[in-house]
């Protein structure tokens, strides 16, 4: 399928054999820090980092690239930028189109587990009549899609992904769900894409603080967030103004590139009633296997750079877009995130629903794939016949 500027092709995405066997040799050649400690508010502690790069070493990439195979990828040319996604055509009368956004330090594999829950909602369970034709496109600089442009913002992956639906794609309507940077993605989509998009929902996204004078509720988030940002925003200030040095590091050390990811992923995870994240080893071994064999971990931080320094970034506050927006706020995080109130969320979005869950975590697709699932259903039902 194809427009003027935008073209859209089947495609098999595929793990590099030979980037596997240096992955390996490098993991064997290991040199950690000659101290640690098992105090995970330091980082990641060095006994539990050995036995995941151990885990690493030996990890069944077949049966993860079979999972890969199951899908149906496609390669997008949009005006320079190449972008790869899964399209899943869903199984009922009158699927409706939705986007997935993921964030960082994800991927589009977050999705995995939840899509077909929405593709084929029947099969487990649900009402054919629920159903989704789901698009899941890789952030520029993220796994199998290309490195962003150099002046590549939120909005400007916004363009993008609306071009990609409705000139790629053919759909003229859509719906769209997104976490994390893919929060921001999809408010943008939202505000400059009102005449495609039909409605959109946001797992717990994370909204700028409201300029003074406050309510009560804004002060108490604006002092939450000044205190995480201090305690727990090392990693999104690095990204945001020196990413080209910290990349070096991370694409030339696989230790350092499990450290960096896992350390995050464990702190954001919901946690199952055993203790440990709700977010599967062998999806964060094959996730740290897509950023080492795509040679990508360096472009996955630009859009904290971009977010920071270029316009088109954060949301204007009191001007909200038409569009009906769905809020979730997922909890339940080793480390939690501040949670906006609704009243500064209605400063940015046109608030149709909020809900708050105990569970979720910073990557409720992967912890909560069921729960996810059915607030995406009840969120976009009054949409299908528009």
């Amino acid at each position: 399928m194809s427009s003027s500027s935008v073209s859209v092709s089947p495609e098999r995405v595929a793990i590099e054999l030979g980037a596997l066997d240096e992955l390996r040799a490098r993991l064997a050649r290991t040199r950690l820090p000659p101290t640690g400690t098992d105090d995970w508010s330091r980082g990641v502690p060095l006994g539990w980092l050995e036995e995941l790069l151990a885990e690493w070493q030996t990890f069944d990439v077949g049966a993860f690239q079979a999972r890969l195979d199951e899908l149906t990828h496609v390669r997008a040319e949009i005006d320079g930028h190449s972008v790869h996604a899964v399209h899943l055509v869903g199984r009922g009368e009158r699927p409706l189109p939705l986007l997935l956004t993921h964030g960082w330090p994800g991927s589009f594999c977050e999705y995995l587990d939840l899509l077909p829950l929405l593709v084929d909602p029947a099969a487990h369970g649900g009402d054919p009549a629920d159903a989704f034709s789901v698009i899941v496109p890789a952030l520029p600089g993220f796994a199998f899609s290309g490195p962003p442009a150099p002046a590549l913002t939120r909005q400007g992956v916004a363009e993008l992904w609306n071009r990609l639906v409705v000139e790629g794609l053919g759909y003229e309507r859509y719906v769209a769900h997104g976490s994390d940077i893919g929060s921001g993605v999809t408010a943008w989509l939202a505000r400059t894409h009102p005449e495609a998009v039909g409605a959109i929902h946001l797992a717990t996204p994370g909204l700028a603080v409201a300029p003074e004078p406050r309510t009560s509720a804004e002060e108490t988030y604006t002092a939450a967030v000044q205190a995480w940002s201090a305690e727990e925003g090392g990693y999104a200030h690095e990204h945001s103004t020196k990413p080209s040095t910290l990349a070096v590091g991370l694409t030339d050390s696989p230790a350092g590139l499990a450290a960096w990811i896992a350390e995050k992923v464990v702190a954001w995870s919901a946690k199952t009633e055993d203790g440990s994240p709700a977010f599967s080893r062998d999806l964060l071994l094959g996730t740290l296997t897509l950023y080492w064999v795509t040679h990508t971990i360096g472009s996955s931080l630009l859009p904290y750079w971009a977010h920071l320094h270029l316009p088109g970034g954060p949301l204007p506050i009191d001007d909200p877009s038409p569009v009906p927006t769905a809020l979730s706020i997922f909890g339940g995080e080793r480390v939690p995130f501040p949670k906006p109130p609704r009243e500064l969320a209605e400063r940015y979005f046109n608030v149709t629903s909020w809900a708050e869950h105990d569970r979720g975590g910073h990557f409720p697709a992967v912890a909560e794939p069921e729960l996810l699932a059915a607030t995406l259903r009840d969120a976009f039902r009054p949409f299908r016949n528009a």
